[in-house]
């Protein structure tokens, strides 16, 4: 994995519009990402329903998401990676619009089952794409396309509730882009091409195969069960658990713990906090770089020892706007790479036939951890009644996600061992 070529690339030969398709996707995927939080405020009072009931919206949000991430695998099989965007993407859409018209809040629950299920399958299907045929430089490029996408939907929607719109007018059009996506997902559709060839196999150590026992195990449905007792296969699952709930934690509490803790007005922090969000993009760009000489281990040690040197940062007594102004930014740039090397050493670590399974299993702890890590946080702070537990609690899922780095690290240079 250290100087690899971009084997198996994207663009392949005869299908040159495949890259275009899945930079799309992984675009749809970041717009719809951050606008609950940071439009609950608005929405809530929109649709008469308190603070705390966002959590129900969150809860249906990552249900539908988790059910959707263990269920992609016989989807994608069913209807190859294409059709399974379209889909996915199709209930975003839906989803987005029909937030923008929900009268009142049992609507919204409704709605946010095909949004989460959407949100789902997108994940799922394109990173089970990609990890088989792209190197860890482009995927960490794609990942960032995601988090631009977060960016620029979060930007978009408080520039139309910052001009006195409804916040309604935020997701009409950010459901609107949405559906432009989608029309062009779906134009490109024929372009996937799900089966690989002798040299994507050769790169992933699968020669072994003959290539119908491939094509045969790549149909053949992988049991959780039996996925679970794989090595590394659970530390996988911790490790990306705990780095996302110190990314989502950041992005709901970060305003509160600047404002709370940092004596900042509302709106000063809600702009410094979407300094997250650039973290997460900036890094995303600059990790891609990297990655095109270092190994997909040494990618999440450094995400980790990012995040652990933003933690010591927001502890340690500073004066001025430097500490506001630094940890949201390395907050972001410590998570940026961590996913996309787990996605790319996914079909290393576990072969590329369950690589869709297991994609899916990592997808579904993300989908937890969206919902847990942050109502989580609400609960210490309420025992500790102090938003400066903010620090401790982000360190404490930094220090979970050092440990299980170190068993993935372990079976990385098994593999490598060929042991």
């Amino acid at each position: 994995m250290a100087h690899e070529q971009i084997h198996g690339d994207i663009v392949r030969a005869g299908t040159p519009g495949v890259s275009l398709q899945v930079i799309l996707g992984f675009l749809a995927i970041g717009l719809p990402e951050a606008l609950l939080g940071a439009s609950w405020p608005a929405m809530g009072a929109g649709v008469h329903a308190p603070l705390v009931a966002v959590v129900g919206i969150a809860a249906v949000l990552a249900a539908g998401s988790a059910a959707a991430a263990i269920t992609a695998e016989p989807v994608a099989r069913r209807f190859g990676s294409g059709r399974t965007v379209d889909m996915g993407v199709a209930l975003t859409v839906l989803a987005l619009l029909g937030f923008s018209f929900a009268p009142h809040y049992w609507v919204l629950l409704i709605f946010a089952l095909p949004y989460g299920i959407g949100s789902g399958m997108l994940v799922v299907a394109l990173n089970a794409y990609v990890s088989v045929r792209s190197a860890n430089a482009r995927i960490t490029w794609l990942h960032a396309t995601t988090a631009f996408g977060a960016l620029v939907g979060h930007t978009v929607l408080g520039w139309i509730i910052a001009d006195g719109a409804d916040w309604r007018w935020a997701y009409r059009t950010i459901g609107l882009v949405q559906l432009a996506l989608a029309v062009m997902l779906a134009a490109g559709t024929r372009r996937w091409r799900d089966h690989l060839t002798a040299a994507q196999m050769a790169q992933l150590g699968e020669m072994p195969y003959a290539q119908g026992d491939w094509r045969h195990d790549m149909r053949r449905p992988h049991v959780v069960r039996t996925l679970m007792a794989m090595p590394a296969a659970v530390a996988v699952i911790v490790l990306m658990f705990a780095t996302t709930s110190v990314e989502q934690t950041t992005m709901l509490w970060a305003s509160s713990y600047m404002v709370h803790a940092g004596g900042m007005s509302i709106h000063t922090a809600g702009v410094y906090a979407n300094l997250f969000f650039v973290g997460l993009v900036a890094g995303s760009v600059v990790a891609g770089v990297v990655a095109l000489k270092v190994r997909d281990v040494w990618m999440v040690v450094g995400g980790i020892a990012v995040l652990l040197g933003a933690v010591v940062l927001m502890v340690v007594p500073m004066a001025g706007l430097w500490r506001a102004l630094t940890a949201p930014v390395l907050l972001g740039v410590g998570c940026a790479p961590i996913a996309p090397a787990v996605v790319h050493a996914t079909p290393r670590l576990f072969g590329a036939a369950r690589t869709p399974a297991m994609i899916g299993m990592q997808t579904a702890a993300v989908s937890l951890a969206t919902l847990v890590g942050p109502v989580l946080f609400a609960g210490v702070e309420r025992v500790s009644g102090s938003m400066h537990a903010l620090p401790w609690y982000l360190l404490g899922f930094t220090v979970i996600a050092l440990a299980a780095y170190a068993r993935v690290a372990r079976v990385a240079r098994l593999h490598a061992h060929g042991e």
